[in-house]
């Protein structure tokens, strides 16, 4: 009974505490993490009241649209966070993933290679400009690229199963199956 007065007295006093503006968004941040994405939300509006320009807030605020898929708030907070900061790969990945999900292959193959251009071991984009190349029909691009993204990062899984698919289509099913057993 004591303990549980105790942690009521705590929270009610954490309530009552301001949080600065980087614990509200750690707090953001660890919601996000949770997949508590409207409480992530909430408390990253808070923190762009108080910073509008706040880059960590309106990326990841981007990141979280996509998840949810509000891609028309996701493009205009990733366009912002690159108007901000102009070098950060991740903004220019993350706006070709909203842009294939739409099927603008064409915008999201250039977010992928702005994104390579900028962070070139920049496994994520290797791969995803990979899936535009494979959606175009270019394979042997595709493979390029997924075999660039396994020899950045040889643990990802997700090269790993996209190369195996691909050499699977070809016919070139031992080449598959090494792929696979990568995953």
């Amino acid at each position: 009974f004591w303990v549980c007065c105790g942690a009521i007295q705590r929270i009610k006093m954490n309530k009552k505490k301001n949080l600065t503006t980087k614990e509200t968004f750690d707090l953001a941040v660890q919601n996000q993490k949770k997949n508590n994405f409207q409480v992530a939300e909430n408390l990253y509006n808070e923190v762009l009241k108080i910073n509008p320009n706040h880059f960590g807030s309106i990326f990841l605020l981007g990141a979280l649209s996509i998840k949810i898929k509000n891609f028309d708030r996701a493009i205009q907070l990733l366009n912002q966070a690159i108007l901000i900061q102009p070098n950060h790969a991740q903004s220019h990945n993350n706006l070709g993933v909203v842009f294939l999900e739409l099927g603008e292959v064409q915008k999201a193959m250039s977010c992928y290679q702005k994104a390579i251009s900028i962070q070139p071991n920049y496994a994520d984009a290797h791969n995803n400009l990979g899936v535009v190349f494979l959606e175009l029909g270019e394979v042997q691009k595709a493979i390029s690229c997924y075999q660039k993204a396994i020899n950045i990062q040889p643990d990802y899984a997700d090269d790993h199963y996209n190369l195996g698919n691909v050499l699977d289509k070809l016919n070139k099913h031992q080449e598959a199956i090494i792929s696979y057993e990568k995953v």
